[in-house]
Parts: C-alpha cells; sequence; structure tokens
C-alpha cells in the first residue's frame, strides 16, 4: 500500500549521500535525496493499525519532553512580559534574546536536550551546529535518523554509530551523569565510551536482540507523557512542528510516524545497565544462552519480572494522599530515602497497626468474609517469620537517622542527622522566603541565605545520609517499599474500613491506635513529614553534581515562574520548586519556630564524616600486637 505524499518535496540534506549497506545508511537520517515516495510501510493485520519497524529511545525522548516543556514553559512567561509591557516594563534586551532563541529551537524537531548534544558532538568529533544542520546522529523524540528513512525500516537496526552514541547515553545515564554543564563532563563521556568499546561486541547483540522485541504505540507513549506529541509528522525536517500541530505545515501530517503507528519500545538507560551487569558476571557475546541472559536481564532491569533481584528494583514511592559527588552515592540516598519514609509510617505505628488487625482476624474478633482483604491477613500471618522485623527496621531507623530504639552494640547511630536536617530544610526554606520578598519589595537588599549556604548544608546533609545507606540498606528499602504498598491496600481495603466504621485508611489507622495501642497518633503530620522528606532526600540525590559545583542550587525561575512549578511525581523527579515547598511542609507540621529557622539557616563547620570502619576480630589483633604492630581502638 503506497503512502500518499503532498506535493512538497523534502529538502535535501547537507552530507547525505547514498549508503551501501543498512548498517552504513543507518548512521544517517535524512530521506533519500531523489525525492521518491518511501518504500511502502509493512501493515499488521489488524486493519487501520500501521506497524512499522521503527525503534523508540523511550527514555531519551522523555528527557526531549521534559526539556521543550521547560522552554514552551519560559516562552510562555516572556511573551507574557512582553504582552504586559504597560506594567510589567516590557522585555529586557537579554530577555529578547532568550525569547528569539527558544522561539528558534521550538520550531524545529531537532533534539535540544544538551544532554544528548554534548554526547553526539564528542563521539563524532564534530561541532554541534555541524552535525545539527546535516542532521547526522542525532534523534528527533526519540527516533534516530535511521529510524525516520522508511527506506531503511525493514529490519529494524541502528548504525554503528548510533549505537557506540546511545551506549554511551545509556551508561551516563546508569551512572546518574546527566548534566551536561558540570565539569568534567566530557571526561565521563570518553569513560563511558571506553566501556562501551570494551564490551561492544555484547552491546551489539543487545541491540540486535532486545531493540526489536517490545512493541507499544505513538499514541500510548504519548498518552504516557513520554514521549513529545510533535513526534507525529516529524519523518520531513522543513516544517515547524508547532504549525504541523495546528494543521499549518505544508506537509501531509499523514506520513509516518503516526500516533497509530506500533514502534520497538527500548530504553537506552536499561540495556546498557543490563550489558554491564551481564559483563560483571563474565557473560560474553558468544555465550550459547545469550538471548536469554538479555531478555531475562533487561525485564529484571526494567521491573517487570516477578521475583527480580532487590538490586534491580526501582524505588518509586506511593503517593499516600490518594488512598522520596562522590561523597554522595545516589543510590545510598534513594534506599535512605524509602527507610525514611517507613521510619515517619513507623512513628504513626502503621505497621503495629497492620500486625493489630491480623490478631484480631486470627482472634476471629473481626468481621471479615472471604476476599482479598482476608486472603492477604491469612497470608501475613503464615509469612510472618519471612518479613523484616520491627527491632531489624528500628536498627536501620538508628543506622540512618540516630532514631531511638535500634541496638546500639550492633550499630553506629547517625547522631548528626537531626541538626543536618534541620539545617538543610531552614535554609531553603528561609532562601525561598527571602527570595518571595524580595521579589515583593523589588529592594537591591543581599540576602541573608546566599546559594552557597544552601550548597554545602544539601552536601552535608547528603553525605552524612550516603554513609548511612550501605550495605543492607538498599535491599531492605525495596522489601519497605513493597510492605508500605501492601499495607496501604489493605487499609483502604472498603471491606476493612467497614469494620472499623472509618471513612479512609487514616481513620483505621486512629481507630486502632486509640483503642488497642494505648492512644491516637498524630497521622497528619507523620504523613506530610514522610512524603515531604522523601521529596527533599530525592531531590539532594538527583542533583548531586550540582552541590559540587558552583553556580545556582535552586533556580531563581523555578521559584518565580508559576508554569515552572511542580513535577508530576515530586518523589521520584522533585523540582526545585517542590523542594521549597516540601521544606515549608515538614518545619509546619513539626512546629519548628521562626526564630529557629533562621538560627539554624546560618552556616555551620562541616561535621567530620568519614567511611564507616570494619571492625577487626580480636584474635587478629592480638597477633598483631604480639608482631608489634600497634592499631588504633575500634
Amino acid at each position: 500500500m503506497a503512502t500518499k505524499r503532498s506535493s512538497k518535496k523534502p529538502r535535501k540534506q547537507a552530507g547525505a549521500k547514498a549508503a551501501k549497506s543498512p548498517a552504513a545508511s543507518a548512521s544517517r537520517s535524512a530521506p533519500a535525496a531523489s525525492g521518491k515516495a518511501p518504500a511502502a510501510d509493512t501493515f499488521s493485520s489488524n486493519p487501520g493499525v500501521n506497524t512499522m519497524n521503527r525503534i523508540l529511545l523511550v527514555d531519551l525522548g522523555e528527557r526531549e519532553y521534559k526539556k521543550r516543556q521547560e522552554l514552551r514553559a519560559r516562552r510562555q512567561v516572556l511573551e507574557t512580559i512582553d504582552k504586559t509591557a504597560d506594567t510589567s516594563g516590557g522585555l529586557t534586551p537579554r530577555q529578547m534574546d532568550e525569547l528569539a532563541s527558544i522561539k528558534k529551537q521550538l520550531s524545529s524537531d531537532i533534539v535540544i536536550d544538551p544532554f544528548y548534544q554534548v554526547i553526539a558532538a564528542t563521539q563524532q568529533q564534530k561541532d554541534w551546529e555541524k552535525l545539527a544542520a546535516a542532521e547526522e546522529n542525532i534523534h528527533k523524540y526519540g527516533l534516530m535518523g535511521s529510524q525516520r528513512q522508511t527506506e531503511q525500516l525493514r529490519k529494524a537496526e541502528y548504525g554503528a554509530d548510533e549505537r557506540e552514541i546511545l551506549g554511551i547515553a545509556g551508561l551516563m545515564q546508569a551512572d546518574g551523569y546527566t548534566d551536561a554543564s558540570i565539569k568534567g563532563f566530557v571526561g565521563r563521556i570518553s569513560t563511558a565510551q571506553g566501556e562501551y568499546r570494551e564490551n561492544k561486541a555484547l552491546f551489539e547483540a543487545a541491540f540486535e536482540l532486545l531493540a526489536p522485541r517490545y512493541r507499544v504505540t505513538i499514541k500510548s507513549q504519548i498518552a504516557a507523557g513520554t514521549i513529545d506529541p510533535d513526534i507525529v509528522g516529524c519523518e520531513w525536517p522543513d516544517d515547524d512542528p508547532e504549525d504541523r500541530r495546528e494543521g499549518k505545515s505544508a506537509t501531509d501530517t499523514k506520513f509516518r510516524p503516526a500516533e497509530d503507528d506500533q514502534v520497538f519500545a527500548i530504553s537506552a538507560r536499561n540495556l546498557a545497565a543490563t550489558v554491564r551487569r551481564l559483563a560483571s558476571n563474565g557473560i560474553r557475546a558468544d555465550n550459547a544462552w545469550l538471548a536469554s541472559h538479555l531478555q531475562n536481564g533487561y525485564e529484571m532491569q526494567t521491573g517487570v519480572v516477578s521475583g527480580a533481584p532487590a538490586s534491580a528494583m526501582e524505588i518509586i514511592l506511593p503517593d499516600l494522599d490518594e488512598a522520596t559527588d562522590i561523597e554522595i552515592i545516589r543510590e545510598n540516598l534513594n534506599a535512605v530515602q524509602a527507610i525514611y519514609f517507613a521510619y515517619m509510617l513507623e512513628e504513626m505505628r502503621l505497621p503495629q497497626v497492620v500486625e493489630r488487625i491480623v490478631e484480631l482476624f486470627r482472634s476471629g474478633l473481626l468481621p471479615l468474609g472471604r476476599g482479598k482483604a482476608g486472603d492477604y491477613l491469612f497470608r501475613y500471618y503464615k509469612t510472618a517469620s519471612e518479613r523484616i522485623t520491627e527491632g531489624e527496621r528500628r536498627d536501620l531507623y538508628m543506622r540512618c537517622f540516630g532514631a531511638p530504639g535500634g541496638d546500639p552494640s550492633n550499630n553506629e547511630p547517625n547522631r548528626e542527622f537531626n541538626e543536618l536536617w534541620l539545617r538543610f530544610v531552614s535554609a531553603v526554606s528561609a532562601f525561598g522566603r527571602q527570595l518571595s520578598v524580595d521579589r515583593m519589595l523589588r529592594t537591591n537588599i543581599p540576602v541573608s541565605v546566599s546559594q552557597e549556604q544552601v550548597r554545602k548544608a544539601a552536601r552535608d546533609l547528603g553525605a552524612s545520609l550516603s554513609r548511612s545507606g550501605y550495605g543492607i540498606a538498599y535491599f531492605a528499602a525495596t522489601e519497605m517499599q513493597q510492605m508500605i504498598l501492601e499495607y496501604r491496600d489493605l487499609l483502604s481495603d472498603p471491606e476493612v474500613r467497614g469494620s472499623f466504621g472509618a471513612r479512609d485508611m487514616w481513620q483505621v489507622i486512629d481507630q486502632v491506635n486509640a483503642n488497642y495501642l494505648g492512644g491516637a497518633r498524630n497521622t497528619h503530620r507523620y504523613r506530610t513529614q514522610a512524603r515531604a522528606g522523601a521529596v527533599i532526600i530525592r531531590w539532594i540525590a538527583n542533583n548531586s553534581q550540582r552541590l559540587g559545583n558552583y553556580g545556582e542550587v535552586i533556580s531563581v525561575n523555578a521559584l518565580t515562574n508559576p508554569q515552572l512549578r511542580g513535577s508530576p511525581q515530586p518523589t521520584v523527579d522533585p523540582t526545585d520548586w517542590d523542594l521549597v515547598q516540601a521544606c515549608e511542609q515538614w518545619l509546619a507540621v513539626g512546629g519548628v519556630q521562626d526564630s529557629s529557622i533562621e538560627q539554624y539557616a546560618q552556616s555551620s563547620e562541616s561535621p567530620t564524616i568519614t567511611s564507616r570502619p570494619i571492625e577487626m576480630p580480636q584474635a587478629a589483633r592480638d597477633l598483631l600486637d604480639q608482631a608489634g604492630i600497634s592499631l588504633p581502638g575500634m
């Protein structure tokens, strides 16, 4: 079935030549210079569904979508200032240049994500402007050049340069190096390139076996908010995507890709992490069971396999209101985030409430019949020995936050946590407040809390939490995350709520606390601090690179422009505005006075944070003493 084309021919691309092989042509994104209609696409057996052998990079596409959304929000702000020049004073020359630059970027389908731009330019050893002009080894909304040429889509594959660029991008994302503005970013690219080339055969096998495996529709990815809607019709490069969206473009919008097209979805980050895991286990590209290793590893990495190891699981905390530098290791903070979330719920006695409900169920005092709630309570009772105990949880809370209740003989409490936490939260709160007052009064008085004070407080807190996140913390955090989800579902069950005459899960907790556990707890305070604390810790984890450099730590634009505020998942990807709001909420429900906030916001000397010593057995110490080698006391 031939594809109808508009009368306007696609623009001839500079430097595009006819390739002699699919691998060579896959590294170029321009359509054939002849202007002939592309080969007919392959259709599935389902009427109206266009099945094309395109590979869609969902992680890079999502990054591009977020960058474009940021620019659109900033453009709206600048255009509002320009339209209200009578009252706002209009745009400054610098803002006018910024607006022109934003419009230019958004009027093209060329990738604007600086993370990808720097990686591609470094790998190709060319200026980005030249790559963009020739559309060489770039992606549009997650579609690489080889995936936009209909002639090359009979077999889903990437070119050699594309595979290397995507391998580097995946490794960089897996390591958390995504800020292209930081010092040493290009050096990290070289390190990732070396790792790719060392395992090149394994990467190539992974691309070949995994890329054409997972089919989705473009419409589903747009609906999920992972791909920019402007991906529709981006096959040809000679029109404005916003005009195309509004039907004003001369380019025929029926050209692929279309919303109903089925494509292969792949994540460069998860693919790279899978290859790295196999390489570390000694699995080579000539392994007889390579296909099984790759598929199982990738599915465990993405979390779609039931029973995946805890180290392969991502920590994404639930929203309770609906039914968290070399000194700072991001994975450690992700673990501590979930542990802090669980700690706040422990303070409202959530696990103890569930334990008491199980006891009532076992004793026949809970009027539950056959159903989901009864099944869960029975399974909970039967598998009691397999769960992490309250004593083990208390040990973790002591080690991470210095909380009482753990065994001090087997744990080293984090005694600095409370002060470091209050200093950071207070510094962020004071910075946000003074910025609002300064903006309102339009004064030039120097602020009392600077970006550097916020940076220092964040680094101190992040280093302290990172030190507490080693060992069993990440693995225990994954179990705690699952435990919280199960508790939420149980206490929200209509049959359980009906047994206690409660409207929601929080009333169930209040009822059990008041009637069976010695008195009610302030559930509103603890659930607010759980969510706010999770946002704060995740922000430090996600922005650890910014804490080691000069410049803005908290974006002033993010705090003053309503269009840039808020993330749809603040416990996973919090913005600077989310951070400020979380700090304010934590302080408000905690009853911290303004005078204390001002005091804690001031700078103080950083605590000495060293790696935890490993205790040496006394017998070994005695032998060293006999040999005349003295060691410091442990």
